[in-house]
């Protein structure tokens, strides 16, 4: 394990100091970040478009959720490795009577985190809270991770915040890799556009173009069709499709296998929202 070799209480001290576990939207500092300790899943930093920030996943399932998260048109906030109060968990683990963890070869009660704190809006434009703890199916069996989502369970109760957990089981595969496929078409930073008004005129002109089709080709074919009709680069009328659908502006079901496969939208449908199914 990379990192401190022995966490004392003034490393936690310089720690808070430094902002670690503060902030919001863009300057959040997560607790813990991937230069700092092993993990045995994927660990990853996701570049998020709605935070201008990197976010530090510290496995396949950790990074599932914040890419549906983040594509839900209500997202506000991620806060990645949120610290938890240890007064709390520590007053929660003796009326539960669990022991608190403590960092290895110390007496030192472990800050524990909350694998995320997800910020949206409801319908009436009010932010909601919600606490996520990411772990796979097959870690649910293990008394000492359940004694410790009990701690964590206890924390959220006591400040007024759903819990929920996040497992392979929560969203279709096929939402991910579709989310994935999407987020590709992002401008990367300092990226020029290669076709005039790429990111912009031509959003217009290709949904135009789509709403008014009066066949339904698939979306990759159609695409193509662009690219020649407008007189751009290959792929170009793809990327397109794929903006409009990180903006919202076409709607289309995303639990499918192939994506550019299926038929084009058409004017006014409504594709169900990529959700979490939430297990408390």
């Amino acid at each position: 394990m990379a990192g401190p070799k022995k966490w004392t209480e003034e490393l936690i001290d310089a720690r808070v100091k430094a902002g670690r576990g503060q902030g919001s939207g863009q300057t959040y500092s997560p607790w813990l970040n991937v230069q700092e300790f092993s993990s045995r899943g994927t660990q990853t930093r996701v570049p998020s478009h709605k935070l201008n920030r990197t976010i530090h996943t510290f496995s396949y399932l950790e990074r599932a959720l914040f890419l549906v998260t983040e594509f839900q048109t209500n997202f506000v906030d991620f806060n990645e490795q949120r610290p938890l109060d240890r007064g709390v968990t520590l007053g929660a683990a003796a009326k539960l009577g669990i022991r608190h963890p403590r960092y290895p070869r110390t007496n030192v009660p472990v800050v524990m985190t909350m694998d995320a704190l997800v910020t949206t809006t409801d319908a009436d434009g009010v932010l909601t809270f919600a606490a996520w703890d990411v772990k796979p199916q097959r870690r649910l069996q293990d008394e000492r991770v359940l004694a410790k989502l009990s701690l964590h369970k206890a924390y959220c109760a006591q400040q007024g915040i759903p819990h929920y957990l996040f497992t392979e089981n929560s969203v279709s595969p096929y939402v991910v890799r579709n989310i994935d496929w999407i987020r590709m078409a992002l401008p990367k930073d300092g990226e020029q556009e290669v076709v005039p008004g790429l990111f912009t005129g031509h959003l217009d002109q290709f949904q135009d173009d789509l709403f008014t089709c009066r066949t339904r080709p698939t979306i990759s074919h159609f695409c193509g069709q662009y690219d020649a009709a407008h007189k751009v680069d290959r792929g170009t009328g793809l990327r397109i499709f794929k903006l409009l659908l990180w903006q919202h502006r076409v709607d289309m079901d995303l639990n499918v296998q192939w994506l550019e496969r299926q038929p084009i939208p058409r004017r006014g449908e409504v594709a169900p929202t990529p959700s979490l199914r939430k297990a408390a």
